[in-house]
């Protein structure tokens, strides 16, 4: 092995080990036999590297996104000038995401998505309204990205939006934007992971309590 290649490799290698050490899940997570759910939120486009490099860490049956899906973009609140930049980079995530894994992929769109833009990019993945509930492995899913459009009796709730949003309540409410959440299934077991310090620079949040 050259020396120069021997760089590249101790660097990648490093880098790898590093990226695991900062962001790792335990073992029982790898090594559990149940359904692997992978649930973000409010995502900007700096961080989809990140995202892609979790998704082949953690390799999750299942992946939930709960809106926003390229979030430095606020369609809410630009209006259609940027309508064909959104496009692009949606397309591109949608794409990328469905190349990487074999996951089944499920997309709840945010207030600063395009439903019809999405559901035109997607070829497997599945685009359902605020208020849904899947069920996986016979546990109910409430899926929303407002917290305040989550269905009633559902067993565990996933939604973004808000990092204010608080429950009384003894079922699982996972906020998104807060941190990648996992879950195995049918236990109903929950990891959180953090996103990289730099989300909400990304999100072009003036502070960490904007929304």
């Amino acid at each position: 092995m050259t020396s120069v290649i021997r760089k590249v490799f101790n660097n990648f290698s490093s880098g790898l080990a590093d990226f695991k050490n900062r962001y790792k899940l335990p073992e029982e997570f790898h090594s559990s036999q149940e359904l692997k759910i992978m649930h973000i939120s409010d995502t900007p486009e700096s961080i989809y590297s990140h995202i892609y490099k979790m998704l082949n860490y953690s390799q999750p049956d299942v992946i939930i996104h709960t809106g926003d899906l390229v979030d430095n973009l606020k369609l809410e609140d630009a209006g259609s000038e940027i309508i064909p930049l959104y496009q692009k980079k949606s397309a591109e995530f949608i794409s990328n995401l469905e190349k990487l894994t074999s996951a089944r992929i499920i997309y709840v769109p945010g207030n600063h998505d395009d439903i019809s833009i999405i559901k035109d990019n997607t070829k497997r993945s599945e685009v359902v309204v605020e208020g849904t509930i899947i069920e996986l492995d016979g546990v109910k899913i409430g899926l929303a990205h407002y917290p305040e459009n989550l269905p009633q009796k559902a067993d565990i709730n996933l939604f973004g939006h808000n990092k204010k949003s608080e429950f009384e309540s003894k079922n699982k409410y996972l906020n998104g934007i807060l941190n990648i959440n996992y879950l195995l299934l049918p236990s109903k077991t929950d990891y959180k992971v953090n996103y990289p310090w730099t989300v909400d620079q990304g999100r072009q949040y003036k502070s960490f309590n904007m929304i």
